[in-house]
């Protein structure tokens, strides 16, 4: 992340108004564009489709479709995630940049052609009821997701952020033309835009990543010989399971969800009062970035340069209490900054249920989640500090009980009932995050300690 770091410590150098202003956009833009141009984008698809469409359970089904395939190649693709992001990290950190596109798009490849060979059995024998067309249609989506989730470890380091926003937006806007021009035609056609959307943005962002590393070769499998962190391998998996295993199991139970297409199912009670809670920690997720990116990561640098090259004993001291300090304040402000707008959607939240047309009987769970959400986003948080301070061992645990107290718990409140639904997710978050906060505590007790015995 060291180039959107370097970026906004740039635009809060200018010290005006208007440059905080523009760093917390910025960091908006960076943190949520991307995610927010495609949940809202996908939105409007599914809303032009139900004009043309007199069948409305076509566009459930594209857009159970969608979900499902999001879900599933994040975790297919999360083994890669974290390990390839240190791989990559470790390349930078030795100056060996020609090594990073090669393996990159090893990397791509890899999980592109073994992604294939995963899901096109898969979509067969399970979805088999949709069709061959829509077995393919599924496949190659899922490809290309995979391929654009691999690509995303490096985008963050590029400073092209125009560029990527951009490219977002053109890919969703040829969704929506086409799902516009041909979504009359049925389920395949919509499947068949989502994916033309997505190849279009696959080969934007390879383009980028290809002009912004230059190499003599053109694919390499150098980060298969060991040189990827086997926790970290099983680190990003635990996250993303953990991440959907409420929503699947919500899916699944027989007592919360329906039957949608072949294998694919949907909760309608928890699908909506979620979704509506992700979108809310967008604010969140900019506060998130703008204070770990700049303050921390700046206090950081400078903590470990004053240990590296010799700097007095009282400057090591003040340059790690001021890393600690920066670290406290950037989760008080997260914190702080997601609870306002808890509350404020709280307040809200019937006029919002009314204007959106959606059951107000959904409210309990929507306050709920609305708790889960921030509590992932503060546990993100947590997990990224944890990951500057390079405390895998730690990572590696939190990660691994998230999703076994998320199951757990996930299944105790469906069987509790109603008034239940949604407390599994967020208790799983509070004891990860309350463990975590202990943790991390415990880190910069030992801080000096660790830096200098443990090398």
């Amino acid at each position: 992340m060291a180039g959107i770091g370097f970026e906004l410590r740039k635009i809060l150098s200018e010290k005006r108004l208007f440059s905080i202003l523009k760093a917390y956009g910025y960091s908006a833009a960076v943190s949520s564009g991307p995610w927010l141009i495609s949940i809202i984008s996908i939105l409007i698809a599914g809303f032009i489709a139900k004009i043309y469409l007199k069948d409305q359970q076509i566009v459930t089904q594209f857009q159970v479709t969608i979900t499902y395939l999001i879900a599933i190649s994040l975790i297919f693709t999360s083994f890669f995630q974290l390990s390839f992001t240190r791989y990559i990290a470790d390349r930078i950190f030795e100056k060996k940049i020609n090594k990073i596109l090669p393996n990159l798009l090893g990397a791509i490849g890899f999980n592109m052609v073994f992604g294939f060979f995963f899901i096109f059995p898969f979509a067969l024998i399970f979805i088999n009821s949709a069709g061959v067309l829509y077995s393919l249609l599924f496949t190659f989506s899922f490809t290309v997701l995979c391929g654009i989730w691999i690509a995303n470890v490096v985008l963050s380091g590029l400073k092209n952020y125009k560029f990527i926003i951009l490219s977002f937006f053109l890919s969703y806007f040829l969704i929506l033309v086409l799902v516009f021009t041909f979504g009359k035609l049925g389920l395949n056609a919509l499947l068949a835009s989502f994916f033309a959307g997505h190849a279009m943005l696959f080969f934007l962002l390879a383009g980028l990543i290809i002009k912004k590393y230059p190499s003599d070769k053109l694919v390499e499998f150098d980060f298969l010989n060991g040189k990827m962190f086997r926790s970290l391998i099983f680190t990003g998996f635990f996250y993303n399971a953990a991440v959907w295993a409420d929503k699947f199991i919500f899916w699944f139970h027989p007592q919360t969800s329906g039957h949608v297409l072949g294998f694919l199912r949907d909760s309608a009670i928890y699908d909506l009062p979620i979704f509506l809670a992700y979108l809310a920690i967008a604010p969140g997720m900019a506060v998130f970035l703008l204070r770990v990116e700049t303050d921390f990561a700046q206090k950081y640098e400078e903590y470990y340069s004053a240990a590296r090259e010799g700097a007095t004993l009282a400057h090591i001291y003040k340059s790690g209490n001021e890393m600690i300090e920066a670290a406290r304040t950037a989760l008080i402000e997260i914190i702080r900054i997601q609870s306002i707008i808890t509350i404020m959607l709280i307040i809200f939240s019937e006029p919002i249920f009314k204007m959106l047309d959606m059951p107000l009987l959904y409210l309990p769970l929507f306050y709920i989640d609305l708790v889960a959400t921030q509590l992932q986003l503060f546990f993100m948080s947590l997990l990224a500090i944890m990951f500057y301070l390079d405390r895998k061992r730690s990572v590696f645990i939190l990660t691994f009980f998230f999703l076994v107290l998320n199951v757990g718990l996930t299944f105790l409140s469906i069987e509790l009932g109603p008034y239940f639904f949604g407390y599994g997710f967020a208790l799983s978050l509070l004891i990860v995050s309350t463990a975590g906060m202990y943790l991390l505590n415990k880190d910069f007790e030992r801080l000096h300690y660790e830096t200098f015995m443990l090398q």
